[in-house]
């Protein structure tokens, strides 16, 4: 009797423990594909740079990394999706920093979502500056001679894509930084502003580097200067504003976040996994060709950088008094 009891406890002991197996070897991350939530169209930079990068992650995990573009409301959208998944590591995004360093202070009370409570911040990937542009006929070749040209002719329109985008504000910063008075113009995208910029139509524009580096080296508009703070590594004949104006920085960034309440775990292996990524010489050379500068931060410090731009957008947005209809 005692025999047969041991015999069916030593059972019971075994299937547990081939259970116990079968679940850890469940729970292994990634053991199914990984959603890569991209808030914005195929074919623009934050979805190349996404694919780019969830490619190196398909070969290096074994699992697919399938992009997944949810456009809308500047970004807004895609990242509240992203915000309201289960936090397993199953489901992650690229943000950029109108979604979570513009939009956060411009629409905080509209908003789905609290940048400091929902999000896990796993790395920042790059960052690109915008550059002064003017159409030919403009006298101005330095910053210096732009603000002088400014200050005699107020009001001048100037080119953006919208309220609160980097175009608006970076010309808010000049405005603030010079002390001079200038008018916003929206258009629906960079390329119709660029072109009516060729065109003449509109003589000025602080656009995104991606957008405005073809148009100056083929010599159809004129770099005044550059938004990063030191030279560009990418453009290092355009000097920058700041060399103007002291401390005059604008970097949107481009990062990877992941709902918040992820496995410590599974947020240590995506952040090396994304490091690793990230030094791997043909993605560096694929992202230096969309102009954008790898800025390799991995997790608290992406998180601490974006703080800190956060911080500089909410001074110029409530300096200007800038508001989205």
């Amino acid at each position: 009797m005692t025999s047969r009891i041991l015999t069916r406890l030593a059972l019971v002991a075994v299937t547990f423990g081939l259970l116990g197996g079968a679940a850890t070897a469940q729970e292994k991350w990634p053991s199914r594909p990984v959603t890569v939530i991209v808030p914005f169209a195929a074919g623009g930079n934050t979805d190349v740079m996404a694919r780019i990068f969830a490619e190196q992650l398909t070969k290096r995990l074994g699992q697919q990394f399938i992009v997944e573009n949810r456009p809308g409301a500047g970004g807004v959208n895609g990242l509240h999706a992203m915000t309201r998944a289960a936090p397993d590591g199953y489901t992650v995004a690229v943000a950029t920093s109108g979604g979570i360093a513009i939009n956060p202070i411009l629409i905080k009370d509209k908003i789905p979502y609290n940048v400091e409570k929902d999000f896990t911040y796993l790395y920042g990937m790059a960052a690109q500056p915008n550059i002064w542009l003017v159409n030919p006929s403009v006298p101005a070749k330095t910053m210096a001679e732009l603000i002088a040209w400014l200050k005699a002719n107020p009001e001048t329109p100037y080119a953006t894509s919208g309220a609160g985008t980097t175009q608006h504000i970076c010309g808010a910063m000049l405005e603030d930084a010079a002390g001079l008075k200038m008018t916003p113009v929206t258009y629906r995208a960079s390329n119709l502003s660029i072109q009516d910029l060729i065109g003449g139509q509109i003589k000025l524009a602080c656009d995104n580097f991606a957008v405005a580096y073809e148009q100056v080296k083929a010599g159809s508009l004129r770099a005044v200067s550059i938004t990063s703070l030191g030279p560009y590594p990418l453009a290092k004949e355009i000097e920058p504003t700041a060399a103007t104006l002291p401390g005059f920085e604008l970097m949107p960034a481009f990062g990877w976040v992941g709902p918040a309440n992820m496995p410590p775990d599974i947020v240590k292996k995506l952040i090396e996994e994304l490091v690793a990524v990230g030094k791997i010489p043909e993605v560096r050379t694929a992202l230096e060709k969309f102009g954008v500068l790898q800025t390799e931060l991995p997790g608290a410090a992406y998180a601490e950088a974006l703080a800190k731009e956060r911080a500089g957008y909410a001074r110029v947005i409530e300096r200007a008094g800038i508001k989205v209809p």
